[in-house]
């Protein structure tokens, strides 16, 4: 019962981050920009922030963003990043999926136990790989 529990537990928690990782993907608030403090760029209405997607400034109330659509322009730290980002989205479905295969109440015919241990260990081994590919995206960043 509990490495039922303690399975079912890692499959949530790699699902919410994969979530995660792909709400951190298509965010604009990667860097955020500011003259001043940020708590006195708030109250002029001056707080800008950056992403992977488009740069946006919010002035007088207004949010604006501008796409970043040329790929050429772009520094390469803001490439590499996309790259990284977009390859831990993709990482992750195959993941989850087998992640969900393995999960003890779920049977596929008359599998042994060592097929269903060799999917949970390539499942382990991709999600140890997308969080190496987030977290050295994060690294660029800075």
């Amino acid at each position: 019962m509990v490495a039922t529990c303690l399975q079912v537990v890692g499959f949530v928690t790699s699902f919410v981050g994969w979530i995660g990782i792909i709400v951190t993907t298509s965010t604009n608030d990667w860097v955020v920009t500011c003259g001043y403090t940020i708590p006195t760029c708030r109250k002029l209405d001056e707080l800008g922030s950056k992403g992977l997607w488009a740069d946006c400034v919010m002035a007088t109330g207004l949010y604006h963003c501008k796409p970043l659509v040329d790929i050429l322009i772009l520094p390469g730290y803001v490439q590499a990043c996309r790259a990284l980002m977009i390859a831990a989205s993709v990482l992750g479905l195959p993941a989850i999926l087998l992640l969900l295969t393995v999960l003890p109440c779920i049977r596929m015919g008359r599998e042994p136990g060592v097929a269903k241990y060799r999917r949970a260990q390539l499942a382990g081994v991709l999600l140890i790989l997308l969080v190496l590919l987030f977290l050295h995206s994060m690294i660029f960043k800075n």
